[in-house]
């Protein structure tokens, strides 16, 4: 209880690994800081999720790793990043703002794998990907070796719309910096999370789009 001021300014004191919130001026603070966040919105309708496995989706570019190549697409278009990440798909993409988070849940994830109960482990984590597995794929995945993590499964939709696909997985939450994922997995009964970084944010500063309601 802060007395009406923002609780982001103890977020770090508490090491905060994750912060998950309706207001999205205190997420975007939290992701100014270096705080992994993301503004959390209801889903559209109820579906049954996993009550033994806790099952978490993330986007690649702008959420795990920077937006790098997302400011190519925006710049260049989809020609020039395809040839940008060939070129480049042995060097590493900076980290992302939920970098952190993801190797929080790696490290809960491996006091089982050293058990051999990788099947069985209560937490399971997807890539979810508009990038394609034949032009760009290599680059996320051989990112996330190099950072020593990885996703137990890796979803390549080359465009495709997410929410038909996270319809099947039934993650309990999705992470994405695209307000119009965001908005596709709520459609399909996912609890979505909107992480408020690189340049699609700066885009929506300067030309209002419409918001998907948000969590009550």
């Amino acid at each position: 209880m802060t007395g009406g001021n923002s609780p982001i300014c103890y977020l770090k004191a508490y090491h905060t690994n994750l912060y998950l919130s309706a207001d999205a001026e205190k997420v975007q603070e939290a992701i100014d800081e270096g705080i992994a966040a993301a503004t959390i919105f209801s889903p559209s309708r109820d579906v049954a999720v996993s009550q033994s496995q806790l099952r978490v989706a993330f986007d690649g570019d702008a959420v795990l790793f920077s937006d790098e190549s997302e400011r190519i697409v925006k710049a260049h278009g989809l020609d020039r990043f395809f040839e940008h990440e060939k070129a480049h798909e042995n060097k590493p993409l900076a980290q992302g703002p939920l970098k952190g988070f993801l190797e929080a849940m790696g490290r809960l994830q491996k006091k089982f794998y050293s058990k051999g109960l990788r099947l069985e482990c209560p937490i399971r984590t997807y890539l979810v990907t508009a990038r394609s597995a034949a032009s760009s794929g290599a680059r996320a995945l051989k990112t996330l070796r190099s950072w020593g993590l990885e996703t137990d499964e890796a979803l390549f939709l080359a465009g495709a719309p997410k929410g038909p696909l996270l319809e099947k997985i039934r993650p309990h939450i999705f992470f994405d910096d695209q307000m119009f994922h965001v908005a596709g997995a709520q459609e399909m009964g996912t609890v979505a999370a909107h992480v408020p970084y690189g340049v699609a944010q700066t885009s929506r500063r300067t030309s209002p789009t419409k918001q998907a309601p948000p969590a009550q």
